[in-house]
């Protein structure tokens, strides 16, 4: 464990360096996220040292948000939290039964995410959003119901429920492969995500992207500058940013990310960000605004794309100024988004 805690330190201090070295392009920022996996595993004084450093930044942003995971939430670092701004957290619950919880390797329980939830609230952070997972292996439309009623129980503003996609060279995509596991098959999954948009909607949510959901005002601002394609700074191992007309990625290793920190730089082009406006833009329910590509691109949505063909079966409609993938067909928005990749 010293090697361990050695390690964070360096990572944090690198960390530190590189938000340094891009501080001309953090002048005019409106939010704040703290992610890549589970910071609040780091000891309470990395934590501080890191909020410190940002706090020039949280301090003024409208949206400050801190991945966690529930079991390791404690009251020393909800205090922390709330001294340096934080005030939108966001917890991977993935699923309430336990079994599977355990085919995923994760350590946590209900108890654990309610415990978690009263800490955030006494200590006045109220902004909480948990991510679920379905489509996971030997889960049931009862497994479901659970985790909806489960979340609802909870009286909070926000959730995001994710599809399962299993990536190369993971436990779960191993197990599939020895035919260890068995995953529901497309129809019942696509049974969830409508039963997903039922009882969200019933429970008044706005279903405002694919996979997320909130109550009125309670919207991820900053998952909304991804969606309409906003530049973004990003830091860290494995980091992703956009600063136009750049993509940049960093190294996902500490022995590569200590040596160089960015792996490549893409350029997008103009005809790139056209492409990425549309396929982020109809991530959201609302969908693409007609005029306000034409006005960022000056040029027509209909002229720099092929759109007639969904247009006609249906997975794509005109409301007014919006171009959209009506919800009942988001599922398979896949079948849009290929034809434009």
């Amino acid at each position: 464990m010293v090697a361990n805690n050695k390690n964070y330190e360096i990572y944090i201090d690198k960390l530190i360096e590189e938000l340094d070295s891009k501080e001309k392009d953090l002048c005019d920022i409106d939010t704040v996220y703290i992610g890549g996996g589970t910071p609040n595993l780091l000891d309470i004084s990395l934590l501080e040292k890191l909020f410190k450093r940002i706090e020039k930044y949280t301090i003024k942003s409208k949206e400050v948000s801190i991945e966690c995971n529930p079991d390791l939430i404690n009251n020393d670092q909800a205090k922390l939290f709330k001294k340096y701004h934080i005030n939108r957290v966001s917890m991977g619950v993935e699923t309430t039964n336990l079994t599977i919880l355990k085919l995923l390797g994760r350590k946590h329980t209900k108890d654990d995410v309610i415990n978690a939830v009263n800490i955030l609230k006494e200590n006045g952070i109220n902004n909480i959003n948990l991510d679920f997972i379905f489509g996971l292996p030997y889960e049931t439309l009862d497994d479901l119901c659970n985790d909806l009623d489960f979340y609802f129980s909870l009286g909070l503003n926000h959730a995001s429920f994710y599809s399962l996609i299993l990536e190369d060279k993971t436990i779960l995509s191993y197990k599939l492969e020895k035919k260890e596991i068995d995953l529901p098959n497309d129809e019942l999954t696509a049974k969830m995500y409508d039963y997903i948009n039922y009882r969200m909607k019933n429970e008044g949510y706005n279903h405002y992207e694919i996979s997320n959901y909130s109550k009125d005002g309670y919207e991820s601002i900053h998952n909304l500058l991804y969606w309409n394609c906003s530049e973004y700074v990003a830091v860290g191992m494995g980091a992703s940013g956009y600063i136009k007309p750049y993509r940049y990625t960093n190294y996902k290793t500490l022995k590569n990310y200590l040596l160089n920190i960015e792996e490549y730089k893409d350029l997008i082009d103009f005809e790139e960000e056209k492409k990425e406006y549309l396929l982020l833009g109809l991530r959201k329910l609302k969908g693409v605004s007609i005029s306000l590509y034409e006005k960022r691109f000056k040029s027509s949505l209909f002229n720099d794309f092929n759109l007639k063909k969904h247009l006609d079966n249906g997975l794509l409609v005109i409301n007014g100024d919006y171009l959209s993938i009506p919800e009942d067909k988001m599922f398979i928005s896949n079948q849009v988004f290929l034809e434009f990749i």
